[in-house]
Order: C-alpha cells, then structure tokens, then sequence
C-alpha cells in the first residue's frame, strides 16, 4: 500500500474492504476538510470500478458487498464534515426504493440500497410489499426525484406498472425518473410500461440513477436508458 498518497490509500483499502482501514483514514481525512471533496472523488470511483469489475465477473458477490461496506464506512464518517464545507448542499439525488406490491423479496433491492448509498445517494428504502400510492407520497414527501421498483416474481411486475400508470393519471410522470429491475423484469417490459431505465445490476442501478439525474430531460419525454454494468 502506497503509504504517501492517502487517496491511494483509500482506494485500496475499499477494495480490500477493509472497513477499518477506511474508517481510520476517513477520521485523518476530516482535520482537513478541503481535501474531503478529492477524496470523495476518488471513493467513488473506486466503488464503480468494482461495480464494473462485479458486472464483467471478475470479481464475485461477496467481494463486492465487503467493498461496499468500506464505502459506506467511509462516507459516515466524512458524510457531516462534507455537507457542512458545502453549506449543507448535496452532491447528489434521493432515491426511493422498494420491492412493489404482492412481493416480498428483499436481497436484490438491499444489494441496490448498499450500492446506491455507496454511490453517494441518499436512500429512502420503503422495504418490501409497498403499494404504488405509497411510493408516489413518499416520493412527494422526501423530495426525491427517482423511485426505483423492484419484482422478484412475474406476478408483482404489474405493480411497477401501476405506478407509473398512477403517476400519469395524477399528471406527476414529468416529475419522477422510474427505473425498474429484478429477476423476471426485462428490458423490453421496462420499455413497455414507460418506464425511465432499466439495470441488469445493482451497481448499474447506481450508474443509472447518475445518468438520469445529470438529464436535462422531463422524465416524461426523455429516451429509455438501459445500464448494463
């Protein structure tokens, strides 16, 4: 380990997921807070890196999810002292997520909330079983600009539809991004019920929440997105 360059450090402590490692670095980190920024920077794109490295399979679950931990520990502990340098500004998004309506299956959509929250977002996670008005009010509620929904199984993939079907019946589809994934979800059902974007990962997920919100686009008129890392 490079012990002069304290962002190499980092990047390779994530990548060992060595969460105390990072979260000792991350504490030095905070005396300096100018250079907390360039060292989120270099988190982050660790943390896609072995989003891509899981995508490609070189790398396998477990190894990510370690990574991914490393991450979140480090963004703890730099999270307060980055807000308060920026006068509280966000680098990114909210997101809302859950498992839809009839489903009760949770691992794909927690894989997504720990890469998302790796990623920098801020995760409102509605946990499992949540129906289509509940995720529009949470939404509404936390000022979220992305719901994504997950399905597990053919039977609750209605519900994904539904809500963006609520949405337009509400006249909100310009206001929310919808992306949607999960075991039987493919990409030509997202396109089908009008969905924003489709991930065949969770760390794609991440990258595609990125692109959506980086738009310059309405929601309800911009092009489908597919993100297949």
């Amino acid at each position: 380990m490079d012990t002069d360059n304290p962002h190499k450090q980092l990047q390779d402590a994530i990548l060992q997921g060595d969460v105390a490692k990072v979260t000792e670095l991350a504490e030095g980190m905070i005396k300096d807070p100018a250079s907390l920024p360039g060292a989120l920077q270099a988190a982050i794109e660790t943390i896609r890196n072995v989003g891509d490295c899981f995508g490609s399979g070189e790398i396998y679950l477990p190894e990510m999810v370690m990574s991914a931990d490393a991450m979140l520990a480090f963004t703890g502990v730099i999270g307060p002292h980055l807000e308060k340098a920026a006068g509280g500004a966000r680098a990114t998004g909210k997101v809302v997520l859950g498992t839809v309506k009839g489903d009760i299956h949770s691992i794909g959509k927690d894989l997504v909330s720990t890469m998302l929250k790796a990623s920098g977002f801020e995760v409102i996670d509605m946990g499992v079983d949540v129906a289509p008005m509940e995720m529009l009010k949470t939404a509404e509620r936390s000022g979220a600009k992305v719901i994504a929904l997950s399905a597990l199984m053919t039977t609750s993939m209605p519900y994904q539809k539904e809500v963006v079907e609520l949405m337009t019946a509400l006249k909100r589809r310009g206001d929310y991004w919808v992306i949607v994934g999960g075991g039987p979800v493919t990409v030509d059902y997202a396109r089908q019920i009008n969905a924003n974007g489709w991930a065949a990962s969770a760390a794609g997920a991440a990258a595609l929440c990125e692109r959506l919100l980086t738009s310059q686009d309405s929601p309800a008129a911009a092009e489908f997105v597919v993100e297949r890392k």
